[in-house]
């Protein structure tokens, strides 16, 4: 598990691993020796358990080889199964979406007058602006960085992955 504290744990991990084995195990369940008790997508391969799998990796087979790139959680950023030739591809449509959707509700906030609808009530006008500056610190800044942090590390994983 990983030891990222405070305000690294609000943005991707950059910090990047590879390795390249047999698949030993998957499953759809909670994660085996963990404390949560949520399922999850998991792979075992060189006796490491990894997460945050898609379709492609998670219905590969037993016994075929893959090459993982990994954070420190164990969360696959790209993957390449050398048995069938098979690979994640990186995208940036995610990022595209994101920045694309926060800026059309803090245009709808803004402009279309939300604020007022919800605070107007209220007569301590200093806590509906202290909430406009929260949203607009997640919407406007946060939210960006976010979305370019996990862009160049997909960019980065698949770059390490080439050098399998």
């Amino acid at each position: 598990m990983s030891q990222r504290t405070g305000f690294d744990k609000l943005f991707p991990d950059t910090k990047l691993s590879t390795t390249k084995g047999i698949i030993q195990e998957s499953g759809n369940s909670p994660l085996p020796d963990s404390q949560q008790h949520r399922p999850v997508r998991w792979l075992k391969v060189d006796n490491k358990y990894f997460t945050n799998l898609d379709d492609g990796l998670y219905h590969s087979a037993y016994g075929e080889e893959i090459a993982l790139v990994y954070d420190r959680d164990g969360k696959v950023v790209a993957y390449k199964n050398l048995t069938r030739g098979t690979s994640s591809e990186a995208s940036s449509s995610g990022v595209i979406g994101s920045i694309a959707m926060v800026l059309i509700l803090t245009a709808i906030g803004y402009y279309g007058g939300v604020w007022n609808f919800i605070w107007k009530g209220i007569s301590e006008w200093w806590l509906t602006i202290f909430i406009i500056f929260c949203f607009s610190l997640y919407a406007i800044v946060w939210t960006p960085i976010f979305a370019y942090r996990e862009s160049f590390r997909e960019r980065e994983g698949h770059k390490m992955l080439e050098g399998l």
